[in-house]
């Protein structure tokens, strides 16, 4: 963020609008994620589940989590209810970021048909058998709660009194070695298989693309796949912003724009 802090980061293209993050803007972003999920009391090594697509929030949320000493865990949109049940289950996350609505799907009307209790806990207090490390979830898309799934501003609400100092402190007792992301495989022979990854993996993972694909400065990329896919997180993510680059975000791939 020193580096390129004013320099365009992401962008997204809205119905009513464009929305455009610096390097400043999503360092900002992804600290008040990691405040955010600290209030929530995650710990080092606690999974947070990021079942989003391609949009400016999932790019805090995971290095929010990763700055929260947490593991991010990507999830794929196109999941069924069987995949996700999976999915939440096998990764025993305990806060859950999520878009509602995608194309026609509501994630939260899902989640609440795997585990009804999800429609009559308090924000924060979710307690249920089907997932039993599951206590937060928040929707990226929603100002309100619903059940025990809370709006994005509440959420985010929850961390204003922890001091970034404590993000910084949480950070830094991180080791290279210590697990930094969970990613999923398709499941197009059998369950999602989960794939852990330490943080120094991820990193030189994100940063090769760079020079593999001899990037400069100038570059901006689009995919028309979710960056919950380890290939496109490295590749799009990783070789875009190591350049200092922009990404052009698009939450599900609609030919005509």
């Amino acid at each position: 963020p020193a580096r390129f802090a004013q320099s365009e980061a992401a962008v997204s293209h809205y119905t009513d609008g464009v929305e455009r993050w610096t390097y400043a803007d999503l360092w900002s972003h992804s600290l008040a994620v990691a405040r955010a999920l600290l209030a929530c009391g995650i710990g080092k090594g606690t999974r947070v589940g990021i079942l989003m697509t391609n949009r400016l929030e999932f790019l805090s949320s995971v290095f929010g989590t990763a700055l929260a000493g947490g593991v991010a865990t990507p999830m794929s949109t196109f999941s069924t209810p069987a995949e996700l049940e999976v999915l939440v289950q096998n990764s025993g996350c305990s806060v859950m970021l999520l878009e509602r609505n995608v194309l026609k799907k509501d994630f939260a009307a899902i989640l609440t048909e795997l585990e009804p209790r999800i429609a009559t806990a308090a924000p924060g207090e979710l307690h249920a058998p089907q997932f039993p490390f599951l206590r937060h979830l928040a929707m990226v898309d929603s100002t309100e709660a619903t059940g025990a799934i809370e709006g994005w501003n509440s959420l985010l609400a929850r961390g204003e009194p922890i001091a970034p100092e404590l993000v910084e402190a949480t950070a830094a007792s991180v080791s290279p070695a210590e697990p930094g992301m969970l990613f999923f495989s398709s499941g197009s022979t059998g369950k999602p298989k989960g794939i852990l990854g330490a943080h120094r993996g991820v990193c030189l993972q994100l940063w090769r693309w760079r020079k593999w694909l001899a990037l400069d400065e100038c570059v901006r990329s689009w995919s028309a796949n979710g960056f919950f896919w380890s290939g496109n997180f490295a590749i799009g993510i990783g070789g875009t912003l190591s350049a200092g680059g922009a990404l052009v975000l698009q939450p599900t791939f609609q030919a005509e724009e």
